[in-house]
């Protein structure tokens, strides 16, 4: 029986890059469905569960992406509740990135704290673009691992976004309204982990503003676009030590991003009714890193 990823996108068009990516781990057919909406979710998911039968079901996978990171995580939520055993379909979580991109930063901040027999509990981490998707699921995944976090955005409503994940997780997450490198310097003194998470091309934190975090060990970036988040950051450091610390760019990051999103796909397709979510891509990326 033949392995079928049906895509379900919030935006207007599904992405080119996930479609090509599950064709490449295996899958036999995609399809893909755009503008899904939380009032139509359940209906679709049904149609598909009963066509192929309890033991079909199994081939059957669905994926959930899209920009809009709240509602892609819904509707992935509802679409689990509308499956029922015997039909057994797996669900693979990850909204233009935002669940595999955060897990692989925050694995390759940790695997660079280890090399310097070090462990991120206990750290105290800036992640700036704190409201964008990136950023909301790395302040997740660093609350959840013992690390205290400042959530950094230009956006008043990053306090409210931090605090809605610290309550979420039971971890420490401030956040922080600041439009300038001075602003974040001046709160991130003492920081010994700092993630940029913000947009394309957009410099956040000048490379002579990051070499002012002098307690900073790690720093990492996930913009590749000229220029990166960091300055003096290059896309294809990977664990270089620059300016007192050891930072790493979009592209190490990205090399783990992609393996994450095969692991996550083909787990899927592998699995009887297994939910695939930021948790899982984090696990994998510990995995794949060794710490």
């Amino acid at each position: 029986m033949k392995h079928v990823l049906i895509y379900f996108d919030a935006d207007k068009r599904p992405s080119p890059f996930d479609i090509l990516f599950a064709y490449d781990v295996g899958f036999d057919i995609v399809v893909p469905f755009s503008e899904v909406g939380k009032d139509e979710i359940t209906s679709l998911v049904q149609d598909a569960m009963f066509p192929r039968g309890p033991k079909g079901a199994k081939y059957t996978t669905f994926f959930f992406g899209g920009s809009d990171l709240d509602l892609v995580e819904k509707l992935a939520k509802k679409a689990k509740k509308a499956t029922f055993p015997p039909f057994n379909m797996s669900i693979v979580v990850d909204p233009k990135g935002s669940h595999t991109t955060p897990s692989a930063i925050v694995a390759k901040v940790m695997e660079a704290l280890s090399e310097q027999g070090e462990e991120l509990a206990g750290k105290k981490a800036a992640v700036l673009g704190g409201c964008g998707k990136v950023g909301r699921v790395a302040s997740r995944i660093l609350a959840s691992e013992g690390v205290e976090v400042l959530s950094f955005d230009v956006m008043e409503d990053v306090v409210e976004t931090a605090g809605a994940i610290a309550e979420a997780t039971g971890g420490s997450v401030r956040g922080v309204a600041a439009s300038t490198p001075e602003e974040i310097v001046a709160e991130a003194s003492d920081c010994e982990v700092v993630i940029s998470a913000g947009p394309a091309g957009v410099e956040i934190l000048p490379e002579a503003a990051l070499s002012e975090l002098t307690a900073c060990k790690v720093a990492a970036d996930v913009n590749a676009v000229p220029p990166t988040g960091l300055g003096g950051v290059d896309p294809s450091d990977d664990k270089e030590e620059k300016n007192g610390m050891v930072v790493i760019g979009a592209l190490a990051v990205g090399n783990l991003r992609n393996k994450l999103e095969g692991k996550l796909l083909s787990t899927a397709m592998e699995s009887k009714g297994a939910f695939l979510n930021y948790e899982d891509a984090f696990e994998f990326a510990k995995e794949l890193v060794g710490v």
